[in-house]
């Protein structure tokens, strides 16, 4: 199978356990400088929404693209907090249909539109963004040089970009081996391409 074909797979057979434990944002949380073990975890990912909104100085945003939105927590977070449209993408199917189903229980269904497309080939959009979100799934994209020009040209001249991804702590080079080893493991079971 190709790597979005393992992804797909992945989040088809695990959304439902995800949603069990992490609930519809399906994203780590805030949780404050002194990481307070007393908020929980649907407090801290709202909390991540707003310090990464905050810390990027995003005002203002109508026409938004969630680029790996999962069940689409954040698209409708992001469109009720801005007022804003948003078109998000994910390779899987039962995630898109999840997400549906939360649009139309929360009256969203007309200004969020979560679709089962590659990211990658979001470059054929008519359309252009004023603001690009990505939170922890542009580590599943092998060309991250490609991705981020797709995404320049996606967006407005004014367009702003706000991408949170997994990262190495060092040059892989620099790792010791048993932190290679556990960066291998990561990458195998959550079909991952290396990390930068």
């Amino acid at each position: 199978m190709t790597l979005n074909e393992n992804i797909k797979y992945f989040y088809d057979k695990t959304s439902p356990l995800w949603l069990d434990v992490w609930g519809e944002h399906m994203h780590h949380g805030y949780y404050g400088p002194d990481s307070k073990p007393d908020i929980n975890h649907q407090e801290a990912q709202i909390d991540l929404l707003h310090r990464l909104l905050e810390w990027a100085e995003i005002k203002k945003a109508n026409n938004i693209l969630d680029a790996g939105c999962g069940v689409g927590g954040s698209a409708r977070f992001l469109s009720k907090h801005f007022d804003a449209t948003v078109t998000g993408c994910t390779l899987s199917s039962v995630q898109a249909e999840r997400a549906a189903i939360y649009n139309e229980k929360v009256g969203l269904s007309e200004r969020v539109d979560i679709r089962v497309q590659d990211m990658m080939t979001l470059g054929d959009e008519p359309q252009k963004f004023d603001f690009i979100w990505s939170l922890e799934s542009a580590e599943h994209i092998a060309q991250k040089t490609e991705l981020l020009q797709m995404f320049h040209n996606l967006m407005t001249d004014d367009g702003k970009l706000l991408l949170v991804t997994w990262c190495t702590r060092a040059p892989v080079e620099e790792l010791d081996e048993d932190e290679k080893a556990l960066l291998e493991k990561i990458y195998k079971n959550y079909h991952l391409p290396p990390m930068i």
